[in-house]
């Protein structure tokens, strides 16, 4: 059997902007998922859910991040300090995309890349919020 006829020329070529749009899904839901458990676990500790700061009653003195919870405190310090920057790139780049001609001809896609650059931009402007760098100076500590 030839290997060259079960390939179909029509699916070759992807549109524009499919790739950039899941990347910034995948950050946006990347930063939600580590904002959560890092909430959650300061909430396992106080008994409700609040936003922790370095030295508070709750957790001050306590070991937050004991055995495995060690690998999960590296990926959320990672996951927290870096998805705002390369949100930032993609948005930016995404917005050059959106002005482009050809990605403006395919309008099903154009909206899937606004609406991921708009969350994008949300997860910037959180990153750089006061509640988001009490947190992650928290989570520094």
């Amino acid at each position: 059997m030839d290997r060259n006829a079960q390939v179909d020329p029509a699916a070759a070529p992807r549109g524009p902007g499919r790739a950039l749009a899941r990347t910034q899904f995948l950050l946006v839901g990347a930063y939600v998922v580590a904002v959560g458990v890092a909430l959650g676990r300061a909430a396992a500790f106080s008994g409700h859910l609040y936003l922790p700061r370095q030295g508070d009653d709750a957790t001050g003195n306590a070991d937050l991040w004991p055995g495995p919870w060690g690998g999960v405190w590296l990926v959320l310090v990672v996951v927290i300090g870096m998805v705002p920057l390369a949100a930032a790139g993609t948005a930016l780049v995404a917005v050059a995309r959106l002005a482009s001609r050809r990605m403006r001809s395919e309008s099903v896609r154009w909206r899937g890349l606004l609406v991921s650059t708009v969350l994008a931009a949300l997860v910037v402007a959180a990153g750089v919020s006061p509640p988001m760098t009490t947190l992650y100076t928290w989570l520094v500590d």
